[in-house]
């Protein structure tokens, strides 16, 4: 890898893109898709895709599921990328520029990790969901007893404590409904890099003995 590369994150790299596709995270659409049949959103819900990336989850999200998707990202470079005519907008997720109680639904897959501050953007996807609003979280997660991690520029960089994360969730009047397992997923990612040449992915030192790949989903507590 050359200096110019390796100063890029993992998530703007062709090699992410070649080994997991434009969603650029492990289970891509599949895991999507299994989060959503767990929901109830009715047709044409407001759906919010939190660091969409190169929109592929919300153009999924209109023609395939009939919502009404919509997408943030802090990066300029992808949302010039993706398809024109999404409702695609530049923003930090713990500051997203839409009013109150106006969404259904926001999911969150490979992003939360690689947030400052869990709980205020917890907080914050609370203030837009509406009072029955639902939260899709897919993230790499602490399977192991060591935390640190080394791998820059990826979801992989600081694995969720579920333990924390769980109590952001309740803390901000949320409650979480479902919880499973996908480390797989995140093993045949990984497995894919590896082999794309991508050696950023190979953690060093003591870095994440046992990362795995969650999908928990919460919803808005009964007033």
């Amino acid at each position: 890898m050359n200096s110019t590369a390796s100063t890029v994150p993992l998530w703007e790299r062709s090699t992410l893109q070649d080994a997991a596709g434009k969603t650029l995270r492990p289970g891509g659409l599949t895991l999507t898709d299994r989060a959503l049949s767990l929901t109830n959103f009715p047709k044409h819900s407001r759906i919010l895709d939190v660091g969409c990336g190169l929109g592929a989850t919300v153009e999924h999200l209109n023609n395939v599921h009939h919502f009404k998707g919509y997408g943030i990202d802090i990066s300029s470079r992808q949302l010039s990328q993706a398809p024109s005519g999404l409702r695609l907008s530049l923003a930090n997720a713990d500051c997203l520029p839409f009013p109150d109680n106006s969404f259904n639904g926001i999911i969150c897959e490979c992003v939360l990790s690689l947030l400052p501050d869990i709980s205020k953007t917890i907080g914050e996807f609370k203030r837009i969901l509406n009072s029955t609003g639902t939260l899709i979280i897919t993230d790499i997660y602490q399977r192991g007893q060591n935390s640190s991690g080394l791998i820059s520029g990826s979801c992989a960089t600081n694995p969720l404590n579920t333990v924390e994360l769980e109590s952001a969730i309740s803390n901000h009047q949320l409650h979480t409904i479902i919880k499973e397992d996908h480390s797989k997923l995140l093993a045949e990612l990984a497995a894919r890099l590896i082999f794309s040449g991508e050696k950023s992915i190979i953690p060093k030192g003591s870095c994440c003995s046992k990362p795995g790949y969650m999908l928990l989903i919460a919803k808005q507590n009964k007033l």
